[in-house]
């Protein structure tokens, strides 16, 4: 993997950790978002890194 996509996928495991705290701390719509951004993120992030593969 090149280091852009790492780091990318590390915010993305950031982003899935603060939704599971959020969602401990009873923060449900900040948990959402940060779920779905994250999930975003790692679709993008999957597509862009196999787009030259066929």
């Amino acid at each position: 993997m090149k280091q852009p996509t790492v780091i990318i996928t590390i915010l993305a495991l950031v982003l899935m950790f603060i939704s599971i705290a959020s969602w401990a701390f009873n923060a449900e719509a900040f948990s959402l978002v940060c779920a779905n951004l994250a999930t975003v993120i790692l679709l993008i992030a999957f597509v862009w890194g196999n787009r030259d593969k066929n």
